[in-house]
């Protein structure tokens, strides 16, 4: 999957230019085109601002580095810079992974406060690819419009590959060579309803910290698997806790410490069973909240988690929290009845609560907490 290659811009001139539908500009008609587009914008499309502040890092202000922040899963969302060198490697072994050559035609469809969005706009400018930028709220399918070209590679969230299947499949398959999940879960349905897709579609694993995915799995197709394949030269090991380290030679930090618990398969190969802080330990046996969401996904028709609760017995047992107006006393015969369909005995709630809104961090990711 990974080849090395030679590159046509070195590292120094990464942002001089960049090519938009079509049209290669300048890094200052870069920067004047999105300011343009920025001061004509409705107040609710805080996405092109949010465009603009990464085009004037990469433009104006030289692209020695730009800002990021963590996600803010499991503790305030912390600042930080990411220099250019580390986004042009990260861009290069992107264009290894997925075989992306310059003028290859590519779709941004993520906001660009987060990674996964500002790394589409750089991979676009670092390799020479063309970008079409875009909404990304709501529909990708209605967003895109008459445009009718091919995309060779995009970045997406499950909730919006799942909106497009459901809208037009057909379509996906016309316009998508290759679709990078991340950002969220890809639950088992949503898994389900890829295979026979003619598009390839990959799970990405990785975070703002290792510049996006330092590996990915196959969702369809006959190489479709279970396990993450590191890319590059990317390995990895594991701490004492059982959670993943990962080891990014082409990045300035060369270790990261995450709190993912793996089956760590080799050195660059793994499974990914959740978080270490997420874990329940339910009378002996070790049960992973995020596994059973995977399952649960396409059969409660409410936002929901599964999280421990004391329990003398135990130690700790499930609870399931929903996300509804209604009340848990009104909704509990209907979930329970589906989640027998999918769950064991064992990992079957002993607690159903019911809250109006969930927490959520800046990134939209539910925060794992009762709120009153």
């Amino acid at each position: 999957m990974t080849t090395h290659r030679k590159y046509a811009r070195t590292i120094e001139h990464a942002f001089e230019s960049l090519t938009l539908d079509g049209r290669t500009l300048t890094r200052m008609e870069v920067y004047d085109h999105f300011d343009r587009l920025r001061k004509k914008r409705l107040k609710a499309e805080v996405w092109k601002d949010e465009v603009y502040h990464l085009v004037m890092e990469l433009t104006l202000l030289s692209g020695n580095s730009i800002s990021a922040s963590t996600s803010g899963t499991t503790g305030p969302p912390k600042a930080m810079r990411i220099p250019r060198r580390d986004l042009v490697n990260s861009a290069r072994l992107t264009a290894e992974t997925f075989d992306l050559h310059e003028g290859d035609r590519v779709l941004l469809c993520l906001p660009c406060a987060f990674i996964a969005g500002k790394m589409m706009f750089v991979r676009a400018m670092a390799l020479g690819l063309d970008l079409h930028v875009m909404d990304p709220r709501g529909s990708v399918l209605d967003n895109l419009g008459d445009i009718k070209d091919r995309f060779r590679f995009t970045a997406m969230i499950p909730l919006q590959l799942h909106r497009a299947i459901q809208e037009d499949r057909a379509r996906v398959e016309e316009q998508f060579d290759t679709i990078l999940l991340g950002g969220g879960p890809v639950s088992a349905a949503l898994e389900e309803d890829l295979q026979g897709l003619r598009t390839a579609v990959f799970q990405g694993y990785g975070s703002t910290e290792t510049v996006t995915h330092a590996a990915v799995r196959r969702l369809n197709g006959p190489t479709r698997s279970e396990m993450y394949n590191a890319i590059g030269k990317v390995n990895f090991s594991s701490d004492e806790r059982g959670c993943l380290v990962v080891h990014t030679p082409h990045l300035r930090t060369k270790e990261h410490i995450t709190n993912d618990l793996v089956e760590l398969i080799d050195d660059t190969h793994f499974r990914w069973l959740g978080r270490f802080d997420n874990v329940i330990l339910s009378g002996g046996k070790k049960i992973y909240p995020e596994q059973l969401e995977a399952k649960t996904a396409g059969v409660i028709p409410f936002p929901h988690f599964f999280m421990a609760f004391p329990d003398d017995r135990l130690g700790e047992a499930v609870a399931l929290v929903l996300e509804t107006e209604r009340g848990a006393e009104e909704i509990l015969d209907e979930v329970l009845q589906a989640l027998f369909t999918v769950l064991s005995d064992h990992e079957l709630p002993r607690r159903v609560t019911a809250m109006r809104s969930f927490l959520r961090t800046g990134s939209g990711k539910v925060v794992r907490r009762l709120v009153p």
